[in-house]
């Protein structure tokens, strides 16, 4: 027959103590691994930049297959094609352009980004404003490369869709 044994109350206040110091400890790396509310901000806060990518890849892609040119926040990227723009804009740059506050207000030497009368994005220099009859602006634009003439076209600063900001380097 198996011997019975007591607990006694000492060994039972020292399983207390243990199981108090385990909870402690226990307590303790969860406050080390961050509060409830820093959890749930934290959450929010990537919910809320994964929402604003989706929404811009969204609007993106919907810009696309309308023919549109696609802006974030009026910001533009623009792959340059050809060497009209070089040495300033070799070809294969990408440039940071943004809708312009008043395109009226263009000075010469800036490099705008406009459609040509055959529907192609044309990132060109203003050489030279100039005014109508009525008095209304227009710019003469043309390429950085020495072999280029003048554009044809006056444009007109509704034609402009952004200026040039600044070349992302790719390398």
């Amino acid at each position: 027959m198996p011997e019975t044994r007591y607990t006694t109350q000492e060994e039972i206040d020292d399983m207390r103590l243990e199981i108090a110091r385990a909870l402690e400890k226990r307590q303790a790396g969860n406050r080390k691994a961050g509060s409830r509310p820093a959890k749930i901000f934290s959450w929010a806060l990537f919910s809320l930049i994964m929402a604003l990518l989706v929404t811009v890849l969204a609007s993106i892609l919907i810009a696309k297959n309308k023919g549109q040119t696609p802006s974030v926040l009026g910001y533009h990227l623009f792959r340059i094609e050809t060497g009209s723009m070089e040495p300033t804009l070799p070809v294969g740059s990408v440039i940071l352009s943004r809708k312009p506050k008043d395109a009226s207000a263009l000075e010469e030497g800036r490099i705008v980004t406009f459609e040509s009368p055959s529907g192609a994005l044309v990132t060109h220099r203003i050489i030279r404003v100039v005014q109508d009859e009525e008095g209304q602006v227009l710019y003469i634009t043309k390429g950085d490369n020495p072999i280029n003439d003048p554009d044809n076209d006056l444009l007109s600063p509704e034609g402009i869709l952004a200026v040039f900001l600044l070349k992302i380097p790719l390398t």
